[in-house]
């Protein structure tokens, strides 16, 4: 009988989850996860993270500081900046002098970076990061993930044009979401 129950119980569970994660992958605006067969991981030794990409992508790791994922038609980049960020108390922090940082650095270039979105989420590990959705005046969108860990501190930046933004958009989610810090 209470395997019965149990397998009865399993078989409403598991419908009820998929809803459950479709609902909040809709409400956030995010595609669900992409099968491991279409992924590769990229792992930086020297800053202990790691981040999966489209299996189609390259990685450029020349530099460890800032590793750069293209896609192979040129339409998709994001690059992973790394370095040590004792100075900061909370990502949030973090966050607000990057952004200020980029505000002051466009303006000087003549351009505008104008805020879209800010949200916090959590990455693998329980590891708390801020999203940010930003247009760099003119012509770029860009996906941000902030994450402070340990004294380090990382920039998950994936840039494209307004008009190729539909079709890169959700790679870029998965990416971001993907970043994984190890101590």
């Amino acid at each position: 009988m209470r395997r019965e129950i149990a397998v009865r119980a399993a078989k409403c569970w598991i419908p009820a989850a998929s809803l459950l994660m479709a609902a909040v992958t809709a409400a956030h605006g995010q595609a669900p996860p992409r099968a491991a067969a279409d992924t590769k991981t990229y792992t930086s030794k020297s800053w202990r993270w790691s981040v999966s990409y489209p299996s189609a992508w390259t990685v450029d790791a020349a530099d460890p500081d800032q590793v750069r994922l293209r896609a192979a038609g040129g339409n998709a980049s994001c690059s992973i900046m790394s370095g040590p960020m004792d100075r900061f108390n909370n990502v949030d922090e973090l966050t607000d002098f990057m952004l200020a940082n980029d505000v002051q650095f466009f303006r000087e270039k003549g351009h505008k970076l104008a805020l879209v979105e800010r949200r916090r989420i959590t990455l693998p590990g329980r590891v708390a990061a801020n999203d940010v959705l930003v247009d760099i005046g003119p012509g770029v969108r860009s996906r941000r993930g902030y994450v402070l860990a340990d004294g380090r501190g990382f920039a998950v930046d994936c840039e494209a044009s307004p008009g190729n933004w539909r079709s890169v958009e959700a790679d870029y989610q998965r990416v971001i979401a993907s970043f994984t810090v190890r101590k």
